[in-house]
């Protein structure tokens, strides 16, 4: 980062010469966004084409592929023909953008699906197959509570624990699980509405009380395994039953696994490619890796369109852009650490008559964020103090949702959302005590030999990987 970037930087979180600065922050920013997701699109441009030609489960999928072309089809018109209206071609991609995040919300709530069967499969599995897997549970007990509080790190011990508990054989009422579920929720008082509503609808999409639109139809493959596990009954399962529903569950699970893969290789093309097409108009960046990255996406596209090998020249400018993208990396870090201060400007702004490039900055910065799905059509966050009122509304609303859920399914189906739930809250225990005295009661008054055992190897897993 030149100096004179820096010294933009300094003074506009000073609020010092913003009419001199400003101009300075936001050209150097453009040029930074520019370059970084040009080599970002460049190489996940690159990755997908090993994926399309080392063939697979993309081969199958129509509609992922068909999204592709169209994002094939935006590239030539864009960077390389440079023949379409850019915000034109912006609103193509938007649209392509909200196709893949409906996609994923339902590959999403498959996972979650297949991970709460999983761990009904897992616990039948000795009883079924007859093998054995020795448990001395107090020593179980001592190596998991040894294990939780092994580090000093608070936030590694929550995390531990969530992981635990998610495995631990669910012995309580749903009365008692409500009281959980009121005491997680309560750490939520005075947070954010919106870090409220996210963590209630992160659990109803966990505990599959909330369901997205084409969850029946879009893999019908995938739906059909699903279907038979929720219709399943555990208890009268037979070996060679529990075989072909276990071949089932690996292949579908594989399958699954490489379909996400492809669905998040897929979305950080997009975000990489909308980041450019929202800075090409604004950025004035002579770097040689940006003449080297134009050449590689024009070959690559020319290889999608072909079928055809990338050429060994796409391989040769790789040493052209290696080591950028983490120099550009810290560098924007450094630009996005003011920019809220820099958006608050709105006087400056709008005497430079540069309303859309700091509306464009703001939305780079989505797109580059942690969350490859954000949604770019929430106009505003709800930022306002949740009360204790709106607190115990939602917490009304879950509990209702679980009771019907729970009256509706086994009691195996039920313990394992339980599972999966305590996976996802922040602090179960108020105390180390308060832990033990739950690894214990969970493990030693489980009285059934199967689960004791698939618990007991999973958790003998879990901790040697320490």
């Amino acid at each position: 980062m030149k100096s004179e970037e820096r010294s933009a930087i300094k003074n506009i979180s000073k609020n010092k010469d913003i009419e001199t600065n400003l101009p300075i922050y936001g050209n150097s920013y453009m040029n930074a966004v520019y370059e970084y997701n040009m080599i970002r699109l460049t190489l996940n441009y690159y990755t997908m084409k090993e994926v399309v030609d080392e063939g697979g489960v993309i081969h199958e999928d129509e509609a992922l592929l068909s999204l592709l072309e169209d994002v094939h089809s935006i590239i030539f018109v864009t960077l390389i023909n440079k023949s379409e209206d850019v915000s034109e071609a912006i609103g193509k991609l938007h649209d392509i953008r909200k196709k893949l995040t409906d996609r994923m919300f339902v590959l999403t709530a498959y996972t979650d699906a297949l991970q709460i069967y999983e761990y009904i499969l897992n616990r039948i599995e000795y009883g079924i197959t007859g093998d054995n897997y020795e448990v001395d549970a107090n020593d179980l007990c001592e190596r998991v509570f040894k294990y939780l509080f092994s580090d000093n790190d608070k936030m590694v011990i929550n995390s531990k624990i969530q992981m635990v508990t998610a495995q631990l054989p669910v012995r309580m009422t749903k009365s008692k699980f409500f009281d959980y579920l009121n005491a997680t929720l309560n750490i939520y008082i005075g947070s954010d509405v919106e870090a409220v509503d996210d963590f209630v609808d992160m659990l109803r999409s966990t505990a599959l009380l909330k369901k997205p639109a084409e969850y029946e139809t879009l893999y019908p493959e995938i739906y059909k395994l699903i279907n038979l596990l929720e219709t399943t009954d555990y208890k009268k399962m037979e070996a060679d039953t529990f075989g072909s529903v276990m071949e089932q569950f690996g292949m579908t699970t594989s399958r699954l696994t490489e379909l996400v893969s492809n669905h998040l290789l897929a979305m950080e093309i997009v975000n990489a490619l909308y980041s450019v097409l929202l800075s090409i108009g604004y950025q004035h960046n002579e770097q040689d890796s940006i003449k080297s990255c134009e050449n590689m996406i024009k070959s690559l596209h020319g290889a999608f369109i072909s079928e055809s090998d990338i050429l060994s020249e796409v391989d040769d400018e790789f040493y052209v852009i290696e080591g950028r993208q983490e120099i550009l990396g810290e560098d924007i870090l450094q630009f996005e650490s003011i920019l809220p201060d820099a958006l608050e400007k709105t006087d400056e702004i709008s005497w430079m008559m540069a309303e859309k490039i700091f509306n464009n900055l703001s939305m780079i910065s989505k797109l580059m964020g942690n969350s490859l799905f954000i949604d770019l059509d929430k106009e505003s966050l709800d930022l306002s103090a949740s009360d204790v009122e709106y607190i115990n509304k939602k917490r009304d609303e879950l509990v209702n949702e679980f009771t019907a859920f729970f009256a509706e399914h086994t009691k195996d189906v039920n313990r394992a959302v339980m599972g999966a739930v305590f996976s996802n809250m922040p602090v179960l225990f108020n105390s180390m005590q308060e832990t033990k005295d739950y690894i214990e009661h969970s493990i030693t008054a489980c009285g059934n030999d199967s689960e004791l055992m698939a618990c007991a190897k999973i958790l003998d897993e879990m901790m040697e990987e320490e």
